[in-house]
């Protein structure tokens, strides 16, 4: 049943005009129409968002720009540092490589005397091979053990101590990696090694998944070493917790930072070139977590 809008006399179906008023009811009903078009442009339109995420405001080529300032004339500071532990690794490498043979020389000769007896004893007797012994063949066992002890120890001890020189450098201070290596021994109470002792075991299990979970987990831990230094009442494993934390959501970008060294990294094979590119790379991930952490603490302050 129809109704005239004007007056609300019933009408027939069909009608143009309302018999009561007159009202022209094709006229009303376009206005009508034009109406509900209206408002729906106006009130009930709307745009798809992408809602913005909280950036740093600051891109990669101004990071780098910052550390390249920062390092001008100053690479020399990083030489000592980066020569020593060059040498601490070519010295604990050998260790282990002339134990490794020694214990595969002394495995050989176990199995020869196993397999060949009488006989291999007395080409023994004439010096013509090697004799096995038990205890050396425990001994080098040993010394490949502590060699990679000393590798694992010395590759945790030498990420704390570059990226503590690169905080250094950023504040205008020296970067003298042997005093913050006896700094971390004296004075930090096994802090900093329990620190990147357990980030380095941590990586290792999430690594043996597929390898990417060992590369995320290594940027959620990346920023350790930056709290450490910034908080000295800080423990261990609330550092790493605290860098988790803020480096939430911001992973990604740390690790595309990190990847654009993939070329400088390759050339570091030749191991001159290290002492340009860790100076450069630990500055600009130092610089980088800088501003991430002045961006957290803006943040929590609001």
């Amino acid at each position: 049943m129809n109704y005239c809008p004007n007056c609300g006399t019933e009408l027939r179906a069909g009608a143009k005009f309302c018999p009561a008023c007159g009202c022209d009811l094709e006229q009303e009903t376009r206005n009508h129409e034009t109406t509900d078009t209206s408002q729906f442009q106006t009130d009930d339109s709307f745009e798809l968002e992408l809602e913005p995420t909280a950036g740093l405001n600051i891109t990669r080529a101004e990071i780098k720009k910052v550390a390249q300032e920062k390092l001008s004339g100053r690479y020399g500071e990083w030489f000592k540092t980066i020569f020593l532990w060059l040498i601490a690794q070519w010295v604990v490498n050998l260790i282990f490589r002339i134990a490794f043979i020694k214990y595969i020389s002394q495995g050989t000769s176990y199995w020869f005397a196993s397999i060949f007896g009488p006989a291999y004893s007395s080409y023994d007797y004439y010096n013509y091979g090697y004799s096995y012994s038990p205890f050396a063949h425990f001994f080098w066992f040993l010394i490949m053990l502590l060699a990679i002890v000393a590798m694992f120890l010395i590759a945790s001890l030498a990420t704390a101590t570059f990226q503590w020189c690169a905080i250094h450098t950023l504040r205008g201070n020296q970067a003298d990696g042997l005093k913050i290596f006896a700094y971390f021994i004296k004075a930090q109470k096994n802090r900093v090694l329990k620190a990147n002792v357990l980030i380095a075991i941590y990586t290792f299990f999430w690594t043996l998944l597929l390898v990417i979970p060992g590369i995320v987990k290594s940027a959620s831990y990346a920023m350790a070493n930056y709290l450490l230094e910034k908080d000295s009442t800080l423990s261990a494993s609330d550092a790493i917790l605290l860098s988790r934390q803020i480096m939430h959501g911001y992973k990604l970008e740390f690790l595309i930072l990190r990847a654009s060294f993939f070329f400088w990294t390759i050339l570091a094979i030749f191991q001159v070139t290290n002492f340009y590119v860790f100076p450069y790379r630990n500055v600009t991930e130092i610089r980088f977590l800088d501003t991430l952490y002045e961006h957290y603490i803006e943040q929590n302050q609001q």
